[in-house]
């Protein structure tokens, strides 16, 4: 006998969300995701009528998931996409399609930063140098620097990612082994303006698991890139991701409680204790951008020096 949506209870479920133990259809299921996503940009006053949002993309399904539910649900707002052209063979070109296709289904602009045509390197020229095996970590970096960089020269005044609850736990229990305390008073669903060449920071799909934004851009027929980045292959985040899934499947609400017992108790004890030891903002000596890093240049600046004879 076919089970039955439990929020609709009329139709047949298709889906199952072990985390909340709840049967249901596609319709109820789409429904529920958006008024999720709509739930923690109210609770964490993400946005506002005024805003010029940046909403990063790569192709992938939590990006594009994003932003079509930012595009229905903020129809009013000002919204831009930005992907990064890693110049990753075969990869960066397939993912440049998706985002085309994602811009002009939404009828949204698409700003395209070229690294090759803007810098004068690819992603993979990391490999000859000492991020030859951490390629993921110079990307990160690089990735993180540009939109901001974008997003500023734009006069964007948010910048939107698709980072999800799978990535933030991941994220959280790394700095948790590392004991990367800056880096946890960093991690927040809105990372506001901590100096005037910082834009704020909005992760509104923070309370979704990787399986559901895979199941959303699924139903809503998003263009989504369907090949794998050669050099994310084995990587430390992805072994983590795994060694978390199999806690999860034991214990289905792990991540949720791991995350909201994060933001809800420690971090604002952690604030209250390093209160007095206010990390300072300097400016790079040569780029100009907010770095951690004083009288000496950013990690951006450092990462690409490593690319220049």
């Amino acid at each position: 006998m076919a089970v039955k949506c439990k929020r609709c209870k009329t139709n047949n479920a298709e889906v199952y969300l072990a985390h909340s133990n709840l049967n249901l259809c596609p319709s109820c299921f789409l429904l529920l995701t958006e008024r999720k996503v709509k739930h923690t940009i109210d609770a964490y006053k993400m946005l506002s009528k005024d805003d010029r949002i940046g909403v990063a993309v790569s192709g992938g399904k939590d990006s594009s998931s994003l932003a079509y539910i930012l595009n229905s649900l903020f129809e009013k707002i000002d919204v831009a996409l930005i992907y990064i052209d890693l110049g990753v063979p075969e990869y960066s070109q397939h993912c440049l399609e998706k985002v085309e296709t994602l811009a002009k289904m939404l009828d949204r602009e698409l700003i395209v930063y070229s690294l090759e045509r803007e810098m004068g390197f690819k992603i993979g020229d990391f490999k000859q140098t000492i991020y030859g095996r951490k390629i993921c970590s110079a990307c990160g970096t690089i990735k993180r620097y540009l939109f901001n960089k974008i997003a500023y020269d734009l006069g964007l005044t948010k910048i939107a990612t698709g980072h999800n609850l799978d990535d933030t736990v991941e994220t959280l229990f790394n700095f948790y082994l590392e004991g990367n305390v800056e880096a946890m008073l960093r991690l927040k669903p809105y990372l506001p303006r901590t100096h005037p060449k910082f834009v704020p920071k909005i992760k509104p799909l923070i309370g979704l698991t990787d399986f559901e934004c895979l199941l959303y851009a699924e139903y809503r027929g998003l263009p989504t890139r369907t090949i794998e980045c050669q050099f994310s292959r084995g990587s430390r985040m992805q072994r983590r991701k795994e060694l978390l899934n199999m806690i999860a499947e034991k214990i289905p609400n792990f991540k949720h409680s791991l995350m909201n017992s994060h933001f809800k108790r420690i971090l604002p004890n952690l604030e209250i204790a390093l209160s007095k030891h206010e990390i300072k903002i300097y400016e790079c000596p040569s780029c100009g951008m907010p770095t951690s890093l004083e009288g000496m240049p950013c990690h951006f600046c450092k990462l690409t020096k490593t690319l220049r004879p």
